[in-house]
């Protein structure tokens, strides 16, 4: 397969705060001095940051070949969009060079690249003298695009009178029907209405089956799971992983997962207001079993009996008299997927076994957040967080083309005919 992107050492750096007069003489003193040392030395000397530069970007490098989907995860402000622009020659690197083989449609926010004077006709076709078409060639796709937007009635009324929805759904119409090589998506498609996000996702899986390579930034793992072949995953501007994107989005939910569990015990502490809410009680180790598990913290996804074992200490002097034990399982966003209370009644300082047993756990494979938490007449006296997390792998056995949805749940389907009156 040809390469269509090629990117090498990217860097992209900022300036900060606000530009005045006196730091705009001290930004052209540093680049004279700069420069008359570089012509005494005779050679290019080291460049320096100033204390208001901020890289956005740092040594940024990889490549995708025709056919391929990469995904670009990370949180907000780790230098997605920047990147995006830099590949759609938006913005220029201040270091590194791009390579871009190919008619090449980007929607990075609402109303790129659109007029806000020009009709929504006007702008179709705008774009594709953008993209090196001729209007005979727009012209050609132009219902398929109307008809795909849903705006027929609105095509030629200025695009400034467009809903932020309206504008999003000629925006992707537009830059999905163009036929372009290579399409980027910057995390807009949840402007839209959910009845039109599935007719872009079906419309993207179809540009991806016609061998086209596609960017899609997004936060949505299952959408990245679904789509993307291999994924970039960027934190503070720099490559943090760069691989197939289950590695790379398990890894990725991984991490996320310390930091949810992280803003939940702080949260937790400041409600009881307590510095330490698990300053009474440790959990000093847990395991799982189950006929399909792997290690000691994993199960292999299937639908078999799970039981947890979770060995909890005392502080000495704690006597807890109307004890209840509650334990929690999350996934890595944090969304509470099952809990379960039970009573402990008097217990005093000291070590105790808490045994959780389940029929079955029919989770999809990744990471989740283990947790118990006890309360003493309601009220949670001890958060306490199972470290590792929770690990549920791939059954490779089990006849599956994937797994969609939160759950993994045993069902059989059977399809007989109505009989004839």
């Amino acid at each position: 397969m040809s390469v269509v992107i090629q990117a090498h050492n990217i860097s992209k750096r900022f300036f900060l705060g606000e530009r005045n007069q006196r730091a705009f003489f001290e930004d052209v003193s540093v680049k004279v001095i700069r420069g008359l040392r570089q012509l005494a030395r005779g050679r290019l000397a080291p460049e320096q940051n100033s204390s208001r530069d901020f890289w956005a970007l740092k040594d940024i490098s990889f490549q995708i070949s025709q056919g391929q989907t990469l995904a670009i995860i990370g949180e907000n402000g780790a230098g997605k969009s920047t990147l995006l622009k830099i590949l759609s020659r938006i913005t220029r690197p201040t270091t590194g060079t791009v390579k871009v083989y190919g008619r090449l449609a980007s929607l990075l926010e609402v109303g790129t690249g659109f007029h806000p004077e020009f009709s929504g006709r006007d702008n179709i076709f705008l774009n594709g003298a953008m993209l090196g078409l001729s209007r005979k060639d727009v012209r050609k796709r132009f219902d398929r695009i109307v008809d795909f937007s849903g705006l027929a009635k609105f095509i030629d009324v200025p695009v400034k009178n467009y809903s932020t929805g309206m504008y999003m759904r000629l925006a992707f119409s537009v830059a999905a029907h163009l036929n372009p090589e290579i399409v980027i998506l910057d995390e807009v498609l949840a402007v839209g209405d959910t009845v039109f996000q599935k007719k872009c996702f079906d419309r993207l899986e179809e540009i991806i089956e016609e061998g086209h390579a596609a960017i899609l930034v997004s936060h949505g793992m299952a959408h990245v799971r679904s789509l993307c072949q291999i994924c970039l995953w960027l934190k503070d501007g720099r490559i943090q992983m760069f691989g197939p994107t289950d590695e790379v989005a398990s890894c990725y939910e991984k991490a996320t997962t310390h930091e949810v569990v992280a803003h939940y015990e702080k949260q937790t502490a400041e409600q009881d207001g307590s510095a330490h809410p698990s300053a009474m009680a440790v959990l000093v180790q847990w395991s799982v079993q189950s006929k399909e598990a792997s290690v000691t913290h994993s199960i292999i996804a299937s639908q078999a009996e799970v039981t947890f074992r979770f060995e909890i200490e005392l502080n000495p002097g704690t006597e807890i008299s109307h004890g209840r034990l509650s334990f929690s399982l999350a996934d890595a966003q944090g969304l509470i997927l099952f809990t379960h209370q039970d009573g402990l009644g008097q217990i005093k300082g000291g070590k105790f076994w808490a045994t959780l047993e389940l029929p079955f756990l029919p989770l999809k494979p990744g990471e989740y957040i283990v947790s118990c938490t006890i309360l003493e007449a309601d009220h949670p006296v001890a958060f306490l967080r199972a470290t590792p997390e929770l690990t549920v792998l791939k059954n490779e056995s089990f006849a599956q083309s994937g797994y969609h949805g939160l759950l993994n749940l045993p069902a059989r389907l059977s399809v007989e005919r109505v009989p004839h009156p």
